[in-house]
């Protein structure tokens, strides 16, 4: 086994302006609609290369589908499927994307929307043209809310960490743990990740000594990989979280994303 440790630091998100991002969002999706196949935004533009091809728009079993027949210059394809639309319980989806490489297929579960709680999110892998020990790969990921912003508010160390992961294919695991604090008088967060991983079954052996002799080059890894997303969530959310819930309702049409389901 080999445990590596780094801390970035983070601009922080304010818990308030979450709650408003992800109310303009399933709003912004709540007021969409269906023509024809076509899934069209509020303004009246269609989402482009989107298209609902089973059940009612914005209702469990919808199945929107992108990709796959040449409509957006590219052949792979992307499938979103609605399993729960409820602002009070749950938002789940279903992703599923193929193509000549391989595939992919998550699931993902935001609780509590218009309070959110928890997010969970699981999937699978599959890869041609590699060592079939890691053709196949498999994760999960959870976030608690609640543990998370008072971890990040207030410095009080949770019991565990608020954001867990892990990812396992044929020779190996890895699991992420993730636990933030204030940044002493900037307002920032830093958050400490911590990654173990290890060798699974017949391949522990041959792993362990894989392993000890690249720790170094893996840490280093780790350290540039982190640094680089830090360095892109510094740039981008000060622009996002100085947005108010007007501009991000002006904002969010011009963005136009997939989106998906209604109460059940």
């Amino acid at each position: 086994m080999v445990l590596l440790r780094h801390t970035v630091v983070l601009a922080s998100v304010p818990r308030p302006w979450l709650v408003d991002a992800l109310a303009v969002l399933l709003e912004s999706a709540e007021s969409s609609r269906e023509e024809a196949g076509r899934v069209l935004l509020p303004d009246g533009r269609p989402l482009p290369d989107v298209r609902l091809t089973g059940g009612r728009h914005l209702r469990p079993g919808a199945v929107y589908e992108s990709g796959g027949n040449g409509d957006g210059g590219t052949a792979e394809r992307v499938r979103v499927t609605v399993a729960q639309w409820n602002r009070r319980r749950a938002v789940r989806l279903a992703l599923a994307v193929s193509g000549a490489d391989g595939d992919v297929a998550v699931d993902g579960a935001l609780h509590s929307p218009d309070r959110p709680r928890l997010a969970e999110i699981s999937g699978r892998a599959r890869a041609g043209d590699v060592w079939p020990a890691l053709s196949r790969v498999t994760g999960a990921a959870r976030l608690r809310f609640d543990d998370w912003w008072a971890a990040a508010d207030t410095g009080r160390r949770p019991r565990s960490a608020p954001l867990r992961a892990r990812l396992e294919c044929g020779a190996a695991r890895a699991e992420l743990r993730a636990v933030p604090r204030p940044c002493r008088d900037t307002g920032r967060w830093e958050v400490t990740v911590t990654v173990r991983i290890r060798g699974r079954r017949l391949f522990r052996p041959v792993a362990a000594v894989a392993l000890r002799l690249g720790r170094r080059p893996l840490r280093r890894s780790l350290t540039d990989t982190l640094e680089d997303l830090a360095a892109r969530w510094n740039t981008e959310v000060p622009r996002l979280t100085a947005m108010d819930r007007e501009t991000l309702r002006r904002d969010v049409p011009r963005r136009p994303r997939a989106r998906s389901g209604q109460s059940d």
